[in-house]
């Protein structure tokens, strides 16, 4: 069983100078013609640390190719000093978010918040208010949408 954790609690604290995180309880869940989204198994507070991805970089030269693509219904814009409707420009790297960061649905009034960590190559999420067992969890995605958004919740 070398290298491998027995449970969660193996992993909290630090390795080789990184600090392991634990995340909210969280599943995936299939809500039909809308896709695939993300569920809190707990209540979560406002302010937690819900997750931190890392990121895979497209670089700006693969963009173009990149940007035909479904992915780029999941990526983030990853340069300082944009946001994420710089997408569209089709300029600069982007980013895809491991763990379940990409699969976090749209919402105008969004019960999380993400926050790019350019240079660390990571994303955190955190609650913006109190996330109820079951709730969805949601981000606004900052950009012109490509699909008619439906209110959830």
């Amino acid at each position: 069983m070398s290298g491998q954790l027995l449970n969660e609690s193996d992993a909290i604290g630090e390795v080789s100078g990184a600090v392991a995180v634990p995340r909210a309880h969280l599943a995936v869940r299939d809500f039909g013609a809308r896709g695939r989204g993300i569920v809190a198994l707990e209540d979560i507070k406002p302010g937690r640390l819900i997750e931190r991805s890392p990121v895979l970089i497209i670089p700006s030269e693969q963009r173009r190719v990149v940007d035909e693509t479904i992915i780029f219904t999941y990526v983030f814009m990853w340069e300082y000093h944009t946001v994420e409707e710089d997408l569209y420009k089709h300029v600069g790297r982007s980013a895809i978010a491991l763990g379940y960061t990409s699969l976090l649905s749209h919402s105008y009034d969004p019960n999380c918040i993400f926050v790019r960590h350019i240079d660390e190559l990571l994303i955190d999420v955190y609650a913006k208010r109190t996330i109820k067992i079951g709730e969805e969890l949601t981000i606004d995605y900052q950009m012109t949408l490509w699909f008619d958004p439906v209110r959830i919740g």
